[in-house]
């Protein structure tokens, strides 16, 4: 993305919350970037993989639980609250990507919608730790050494700062090695195979690194919302999330974003319509595959890699690729048609 849109968008994001003092926009900002960065989590399955996960609310809910009751019944400050459900959800999801990934397709999609279902009859039905139905009160605001996060205003601006570390992160990720590796992956996994990409690890690296900012989602959400139980975790959730994904446009870094922006105002807009919310999700997401399958930024938005400046025996070796490559000598056209003319 060029230098100037980010620029605008980030003055943008920091002028929000001073043009728009009352709290409720500022509730509403944050919410956005929270989602934001739970969509971009998704986004990494989705847009880089192309597989899709119908369970992703689960390892939101897991990082939201973990951080709350570390808070809330040991008294873990905030920041390790906030690591260790990180850490927690990162590590679920790389014991679930072992089985789940051996799945291909709409059966991969129904083990993650399994598991999720899975995760949220345990919030519910495991009284003795998630506090059942009545869900987890009392959860502190947001904390950093010496500083705590009052007020809507402070809580965003905490949110942007990590919202902007993570997609700086994931720029570096897919410009380097392992993102073209998993674009490789993406494009024919039998290819990407011979080229001796070992698939199932960088598969399982997506995963993890995808669950692990879901829990990061889920810690600032149940640290800002100071209430949580297992009806925020539940899996139309998980269809919301990738409504947010599709719809923005899942090759684009910002795409989820777009897509979390539009799905959390929307609604503020149309409150009166709240019992046919996800009806107007459907019809929204069945617009844009209809008109735009490429989401909304399209196309000319979509974060290619840099252009190879190297012979592909080069890339192949920077990847780690085991191949040897073999180019076939094909004669030039003109001298194709000049030996065909001699033999007449």
């Amino acid at each position: 993305m060029r230098a100037p849109v980010v620029v605008s968008l980030l003055l943008v994001s920091l002028a929000f919350p001073l043009v728009f003092a009352d709290p409720y926009y500022q509730r509403i900002g944050v919410m956005t970037l929270i989602f934001g960065l739970l969509a971009t989590s998704l986004g990494i399955l989705v847009g880089r993989l192309r597989i899709i996960s119908a369970g992703h609310s689960a390892f939101f809910g897991i990082g939201a639980y973990t951080s709350a009751l570390l808070s809330v019944k040991a008294g873990v400050p905030f920041l390790a609250a906030l690591a260790s459900a990180a850490l927690l959800t990162g590590l679920i999801g790389l014991a679930v990507s072992v089985p789940l990934l051996k799945l291909k397709g709409h059966f991969f999609a129904m083990g993650t919608m399994a598991f999720g279902i899975i995760i949220q009859m345990l919030l519910l039905n495991w009284e003795s730790l998630t506090n059942g139905p009545n869900g987890v009160p009392g959860i502190p605001l947001p904390a950093l050494p010496g500083y705590v996060l009052a007020t809507d205003r402070s809580i965003y601006y905490f949110a942007l700062a990590l919202l902007i570390l993570t997609l700086w992160l994931l720029q570096r990720l897919y410009r380097s090695p392992i993102g073209r590796a998993l674009v490789a992956i993406r494009e024919d996994e039998i290819v990407a195979a011979t080229l001796g990409i070992r698939v199932l690890r960088y598969k399982m690296l997506a995963f993890t690194l995808s669950t692990a900012l879901a829990g990061v989602a889920g810690s600032l959400f149940a640290h800002y919302m100071a209430f949580i139980n297992f009806n925020s975790f539940s899996p139309a959730e998980s269809f919301m999330l990738l409504a947010m994904v599709i719809t923005g446009g899942m090759n684009h870094l910002l795409g989820p974003l777009l897509g979390a922006a539009l799905f959390t105002v929307l609604p503020e807009w149309l409150r009166e319509l709240q019992d046919y919310r996800f009806l107007l999700y459907g019809v929204i997401l069945t617009c844009v595959l209809l008109l735009r399958p490429e989401g909304l930024l399209g196309e000319g938005g979509r974060l290619r890699p840099r252009k190879a400046s190297r012979p592909a025996e080069k890339i192949g070796s920077r990847l780690g690729w085991k191949l040897r490559w073999k180019r076939r000598k094909t004669p030039d056209a003109r001298t194709t048609a000049a030996g065909s003319q001699g033999a007449e």
